[in-house]
């Protein structure tokens, strides 16, 4: 069996066969490049330095260092940049069967029910492309394991065919979130529910950065070029929960692992965590685990 893994260099990058639908790695260190054929597969397309430039039609993903893009199979897709510093990227091609093999292990398994997934969604113009950050996703931890194995220098030996059934179980998982998403959307033109999902993404990311700094869901909407009235309703109906009551999931959580770690009073985690009182925290805090902060602490101890 020939190798999963090929290195892109200036001097190779004109003469590398890619064939289409292939289970294949594509590690990238170039300074220019320019394609028309950039989703000839199903692919994941993950920047380590600097940025690359997809165009789809009318729309350009700019995809910066850290981030990473799913795209399913399509022609005319352009991919392109020009750097005086050297790029370094990854592309992962997946082959059609191998991705039939990983779902139907996936929806042999009784917590997945995927009903219709796989009909359409993996296929234009249903695929919500998005540029997304590498450790937002399912299988984060797994493309930065695959960029140490090259900078150590033993990738080849790395990506074999069952590190691509793995990724490709993951990827179905992060999309099945998107897809879910997607048909929560309450529009009927598909590029309009795209359009509204890539905001209310570009929201959830923003809250999950500053969700401890966060006054006003007005700020969120601002940030992602939203009325306010519109962002609640729309986050809603994606995500299945208020964007209110994500930022005091958030809230929760932190305050949890804060009190396991017993370094902070009650007090100190509720101001901390950007509760008004302690009775406003606590109140809050036993209706999502059904236990008092304090006793919590005692627990830990």
């Amino acid at each position: 069996m020939g190798s999963l893994f090929h290195k892109i260099t200036e001097e190779n990058k004109l003469s590398l066969n890619k064939p289409s639908d292939s289970d294949v790695v594509y590690y990238s260190e170039l300074n220019d490049w320019f394609t028309t054929n950039a989703f000839r597969s199903l692919s994941l397309k993950y920047v380590v330095d600097r940025c690359i430039y997809y165009k789809v039609g009318n729309k350009e993903h700019a995809v910066n260092e850290g981030n990473f893009l799913l795209a399913c199979k399509q022609p005319d897709v352009s991919a392109y940049f020009d750097s005086k510093r050297t790029v370094r990227s990854i592309c992962i091609d997946i082959c059609p069967a191998t991705f039939a093999e990983a779902f139907t292990v996936l929806t042999a398994q009784n917590d997945h029910q995927f009903d219709n997934y796989l009909a359409g969604y993996f296929k234009t113009p249903e695929f919500f492309e998005a540029v997304c950050p590498v450790n937002a996703a399912q299988f984060g931890n797994k493309l930065n394991e695959l960029v140490q194995a090259i900078a150590n220098g033993y990738a080849h030996r790395y990506v074999d065919k069952e590190w691509f059934l793995d990724l490709i179980e993951k990827i179905i998982l992060h999309e099945y979130g998107n897809y879910l998403a997607l048909n929560g959307l309450h529009s009927v033109r598909p590029e309009t529910r795209k359009e509204l999902l890539r905001r209310l993404k570009i929201a959830k990311h923003y809250i999950e950065d500053q969700y401890l700094a966060i006054e006003e869901i007005s700020q969120v909407a601002s940030h992602c070029a939203m009325s306010e009235f519109h962002f609640f309703r729309a986050y809603k109906q994606a995500f299945g929960v208020s964007p209110y009551q994500y930022i005091l999931n958030k809230r929760l959580e932190r305050a949890k692992e804060l009190i396991v770690k017993g370094h902070m009073s009650v007090t100190a985690i509720a101001g901390h965590c950007n509760f008004p009182d302690i009775f406003t925290f606590s109140k809050a805090f036993k209706r999502q685990f059904g236990v008092a902060p304090t006793k919590l602490i005692i627990i830990a101890s």
